[in-house]
């Protein structure tokens, strides 16, 4: 098992896309509800680099199995020591404790970086619990649920809101 976090080549993002993608086809944990193109991606990787974030992908037998970043939690300058951070498994690798493992991970590189003071869980769904538990088990707080406030695949979806103080 191998966690990255600098030079990942092409074949890992597209790797690590497919990962995100599949999410945002399968579930309602990715309020997304296109699948997103190869240059989109790769312009969202590019602006987390130019921002000094973390961004890890897990690989297992030279195969990326999950993906974990960090972004920007708002635009506006008062959040600017505040992130959001996504964690995605391949669906083909969950309930092995990897999610937890990566959580762990960047939550460390986090550390290491000054401006990171506050990092935001965004959980797609009240019923997400395997995400809630490995959350909590990482030290974070449920903070808040905002009720119904995404809409895909014809469901009203909520966003359970968990933070961790760094």
């Amino acid at each position: 098992m191998e966690i990255k976090t600098n030079n990942i080549d092409r074949r890992e993002i597209i790797e690590g896309l497919k990962i995100y993608n599949y999410f945002i086809l399968n579930s309602l944990s990715n309020f997304e509800e296109k699948v997103l193109s190869i240059q989109k991606f790769n312009e969202m990787l590019i602006a987390i680099r130019q921002n000094k974030l973390p961004l890890l992908l897990l690989k297992i037998q030279n195969k990326v199995v999950g993906i974990a970043f960090v972004n920007k939690f708002r635009e506006k300058s008062g959040y600017r020591f505040t992130f959001e951070h996504s964690i995605y498994i391949s669906p083909n690798n969950t309930n092995q404790g990897l999610g937890s493992l990566l959580l762990r991970k960047l939550i460390n590189e986090c550390k290491k970086n000054k401006k990171i003071k506050n990092l935001i869980a965004v959980i797609g769904g009240s019923d997400n619990i395997a995400s809630i538990k490995i959350h909590e088990k990482n030290g974070f707080k449920h903070i808040g649920t905002l009720k119904k406030i995404g809409f895909k695949k014809n469901k009203w979806i909520d966003s359970v809101y968990m933070q961790k103080k760094l």
